[in-house]
Parts: structure tokens; sequence; C-alpha cells
């Protein structure tokens, strides 16, 4: 299992994620509101629950923020939704379609073959029964199956894809004045009843939430795995066991192909077999002639020109077995026998072997080596880590002792999660926040905050929510009310100046260097200020066009030039029209489960916030 999942890390989250499922369409989903703890579930679709162990189960275990969390259980809502639309269907994936999925996964593969032993210790690695994936590959079959249907039957008309060519590809060539809200802040000023009345207005802005510090230890696979102790002999014996796919050797060969075709005669072959055993004669006696000799003799049409040269190879290389099996065993410069495959005769040189000394791979073999000894021993002891926090619940420090942990201090941790990424666990929220950790002041549960790595609380400090002092927050609120104050006064002065551009007037206005706008416009530019930009006359130029843009202030923009689209035609028109397509199918899709939406019940335990 060398480094299997390392260097596979992206593909093996692919393969046994989410994503693997094929039901990753977009949804629109813009948040939920009091995605809290409370509760049995998060949503139902029908009478399927998704939980937040569903949640874990998706995001491989990995904390994310609550903003993310909306977006993962919509997925998770599509997902069943589909699922369950083709369980009506009675759409199902076969056990042929299932192999063949598989086996097709580069990941799984040993020499561009399917192997067991790999798909078995990779599913291992993720912590994944056979069943449970074999069951998520059949799901993601069928959704394709389903999903299918919807994303690939559009078909977009010339026509259609000429006039949309024009409108993509049409661009205004514009200077920018900007008129910046924090040049007018000097100038403002906040009242301490303007202040007073905001923050009565906005108590719960100002409302500090219900907080714990704790003391915690944590059992780390990883912080076991560094304190084991190899000797360089257990090091040196695993790369010479192992040198030939650990060192990734490649060989410089060269060849040379007396023909003789795999249904030729008798006698042609043996012509075939004495003019190559001549030929390596004549190269032992001379062997610098090689190149010439293969230019003169050889039949191999992608080599014969270079002298043979079939550049750096190694084991992965397509190449026919017999040629393949004496290329690896020849040593560096020398040359074979003849080696008879189905297309003739090969004298084989190796020109050249390199690859990656014991030293280089030293690192890597050591920390391996090292993670294999702590698997077991890290199972054993997150077991009896569990019952020693459990029957010493006063006290963190008996665990600290016994598992030689050292015990840490968080900061302030909500029960929405913690700053430091270690403890902003929603699990280890909820244990830190349950009534025996905090007011029974006992040492938590461990709970699982990432793959291999177990924590367990103890409550040190409780602060219950509170309205923080109008006293403390008055710089603030003054500070935001100035700002807002001189967005509207930066609004009003830049209105003026368009006006006056507009009128043929010229106020003294500082023009950015000309740049180039698409109609998909940039960041901050608001969708319908760019409409206005290409709605302008391109006969009647320069054009000005002007709008507030909250958190800046009021931006002019002085349309120079207008350019109308290249023609599309050959490659970057059929690119577009594959991009179209895509585009809505992916509409078609989004509808189609919405439709889903209105036909199997989904409850969500919280309402998606509005837009």
């Amino acid at each position: 299992m060398f480094d299997i999942v390392q260097k596979n890390k992206t593909l093996v989250q692919v393969v046994l994620g989410l994503v693997a499922l094929g039901l990753v369409v977009t949804a629109g989903v813009t948040g939920y509101s009091a995605m809290g703890e409370d509760g049995a579930y998060l949503a139902k679709v029908g009478n399927q629950r998704i939980t937040d162990y569903d949640i874990a189960e998706a995001t491989g275990r990995q904390p994310i923020s609550n903003e993310m969390k909306p977006m993962v259980l919509e997925q998770l809502v599509q997902q069943k939704l589909v699922l369950a639309a083709a369980n009506n269907l009675n759409l199902n994936a076969s056990t042929a379609q299932l192999q063949q999925a598989i086996a097709q996964v580069p990941a799984f593969q040993v020499d561009g073959k399917f192997d067991v032993k790999r798909y078995q210790d990779m599913l291992a690695a993720q912590g994944m029964s056979v069943p449970q994936f074999e069951q998520r590959v059949r799901d993601s079959i069928v959704a394709r199956s389903l999903l299918g249907a919807y994303a690939g039957t559009n078909i977009l008309s010339q026509t259609a894809l000429t006039r949309l060519a024009k409108l993509v590809g049409e661009t205004r060539e514009v200077q920018i004045a900007t008129l910046k809200a924090e040049d007018f802040v000097a100038g403002t000023a906040v009242s301490a009843d303007e202040v007073k009345k905001y923050y009565d207005s906005h108590q719960a802005e100002f409302r500090a939430p219900e907080m714990v510090k704790v003391e915690y230890v944590a059992l780390s696979r990883q912080a076991i795995a560094d304190a084991q102790q190899l000797s360089d002999a257990e090091v040196q014996k695993y790369f010479d066991d192992n040198k030939k796919t650990l060192a990734g050797e490649e060989r410089k060969v060269s060849h040379i192909l007396i023909e003789a075709a795999k249904d030729a005669k008798p006698e042609v072959k043996q012509q075939a077999k004495a003019q190559a055993e001549k030929l390596v004669q004549e190269l032992k006696a001379q062997p610098a002639k090689f190149a010439e000799l293969a230019k003169q003799y050889s039949k191999d049409p992608g080599s014969a020109d270079n002298g043979g040269d079939l550049g750096w190879v190694n084991a992965e290389t397509n190449f026919v077995e017999p040629f393949k099996v004496a290329m690896l065993k020849l040593p560096q410069g020398q040359i074979s026998e003849p080696v008879e495959t189905d297309y003739g005769y090969h004298i084989i040189r190796v020109d050249e072997i390199k690859a990656k000394s014991f030293d280089e791979l030293k690192p890597q073999i050591t920390a391996q080596l090292k993670s294999e000894k702590a698997d077991k021993l890290y199972t054993d002891q997150a077991a009896q880590f569990g019952e020693f926090v459990y029957n010493h619940a006063d006290s963190l420090k008996p665990a600290a002792e016994q598992f030689k942990l050292q015990i840490q201090q968080s900061g302030w941790i909500t029960r929405q999660g913690a700053q430091d990424p270690q403890l902003n666990n929603p699990k280890l929220a909820e244990a830190a926040f349950s009534e025996d950790v905090l007011k029974g002041k006992h040492n938590s549960e461990p709970v699982e905050v990432a793959p291999g790595t177990l924590v367990s609380v103890r409550v040190l400090e409780h602060k219950p929510a509170a309205q923080t002092p109008l006293a403390i927050v008055t710089p603030d609120i003054e500070a935001k009310l100035k700002r807002e104050k001189a967005e509207k006064v930066a609004a009003t002065e830049g209105a003026k100046q368009l006006a006056a551009l507009q009128a043929g007037q010229t106020p003294a206005v500082t023009w950015a260097e000309p740049k180039t706008l698409g109609r998909l416009g940039e960041p901050g530019l608001v969708p319908a200020t760019l409409q206005s930009l290409f709605h302008a006359d391109a006969a009647k130029l320069p054009a000005y066009v002007g709008a507030a843009q909250p958190g800046v202030g009021y931006v002019i923009y002085k349309v120079v030039a207008a350019k109308p689209a290249p023609a599309m035609e050959g490659e970057a028109a059929k690119r577009m029209s594959q991009q179209l397509g895509q585009m809505y199918g992916q509409v078609e899709v989004s509808k189609y489960i919405e439709d889903l939406k209105k036909s199997i019940k989904v409850e969500y335990r919280s309402k998606p916030a509005t837009e």
C-alpha cells in the first residue's frame, strides 16, 4: 500500500466521495438560517433523513464551515431525490456495468490492469467497505443514466449559435473614474443619538454568543507515527524489496528491428533471425555502429531514422511483452541477442538507466513505515482512550499521562464552532456544550475531529450569551455610520458629475487608463451597469454611464469604443457549441431537480435564507 493514497489523494476523494455519484448540480441555495446542532436531522427527502453524520461522510469527515454546510446538504438532498426517482422508474445498474466502472478507475490499477488488492487497500485507507463503495458506484451509474437523458438532449441551431457568438464576443473599451467614499468620510459627522438609535435597532448584531474555553487532549495517529523508531536496516530492506516500483526506474533504449511477420513462412523467419544474429556479432565488435546500422537495416518506422532511439521508457511503457522483459533485464550499455516478437527480431541496447536513489526515497519510506506501525497502535489506543476519559471523568490528567499527551487550552468556542481549525468541529461543539460537560464538569467523550484524530475536552470557563455594552461598540458604530454617509455623499456628487458629462460639459474628472470589457463583465460590476454600457449608442461616442457601488462609492464609465465580435469558426465555434450545450443541459437538470421536489416531499429542518 506504499504511498497509494498520498499519490492519488485528489482522485481518491473524487472516486470515493460525493462527486463520484454524478449528482453535483447547481441549486441556487444561498444559505440556511439556524444551522445549529439540535434536532434529529437536517433535511428529509420522502421518508429518508439526512443527518450531520451524512454531512460528515460526504465530506470525508473533514471540518467544514457553517457557510459550506448548506451547500453540502443541498447536494445530498438532490442525490436522494434523483435516486428516489430512479427507483420509481425501476432503473438499476447491472453487475457487468458495476464491474466495468470500477475496473476503469486508474487508482485501482497496476500496470494498466485492475488489481483486487490495490482496490481493497484503497477502500480500507478511506475507511470504506467494498459493499459500501459498490453501492455508491451503482447509485452513480443509475444517476448518470437518469440525468444524462436531460443533460444530453439539447440541440443548438446554427442561427442561435451565430447570434450568441456575436453577443458574447462583442466588447466595449471604457475609461473609469471613481469617487471613493473614504475621500468623503472626513466631512461627515455622527451624533450620539444616531449611534444610540442604531444600537437599539440592531440589538442582535451586538449580542455576544454563549462561549466556553476548554482544555483538551488529542490522540493522533500522526503523532503516534512520528514517535515510532525505525532502524536503517528496516528502511533499506523495504527499499530493496520494492525498488522497481519505488525508484521509478527509466531506461533510454535503442533497437533495430529485422522484420518478420507473425504469420510469415518458417524460411522467412529463419532468414530474418540469421540477419539479426549477424548484426549482433558486428555490433559486439563495433558497438559505435549501432545508430548507423539501425538507419540502414531497421524496419521500425518510428525509430529507424533516429538511429533506433526509442527515448526514455519504463516498465509501464506499452511494449510487447518479450521486448519489455528483455529490455528490463539488460544492463546499461549491453546489446541483447535477437528477441523474437510478432513483428520480427529485435536487437536491443540500453543506453542509460536512471532511478531515484535510496537517499532520495528514505524520508518517504520512513514516513510510510512509521504510518503502518502506527495504524494498529492507534486502533488499540483509540478504544482505550474512550474508556479512560470516561472512567476518569473528573480530570484529563490521567489520560494525558497514560497516553503521553499534552493538555492544551483553547480560545473561546461558540456553539457554531472555534477559530482553532482542529477544534472547529460541530460534534466537538455539541460535546462541549452538553449538559454533562458544561454543567457536570466532566470530560467529554472522544470526538473524531479529523480522520485519525480523537479529542476529549473539559470546560474551564463559561460565558453565557450577553449584550455587548453600547460604550464598547460606539467606535465601531460611528465608523459604520460615517462610511454610510460618505457613500451617500459620493453617490450624490458622482450623479452630478455624470449629468454634467452627459450634458456635454467638462467637469474635473480623473480617468483611469482605457480597459476592455466583455458581456461577462468583471468582479464588482453589477449587471444593470454592464447592460447600460452595451446599450450605449456606438454611433454617438463617447457615452457616459454611472452607478453607485456599495462599499466603494460612485463609479463613472466613459465608453470610448465599441468593438464587434470577431468571426467565430472552426475549433472556436465547436468549443462554444459544446459549452452552450453543457450550459443548457445543466439548466435542464436543475429544472428536473425542482420538478422532483414538487413530486417528492422535501422537508428542511431550517428553511433556506431569502436571497
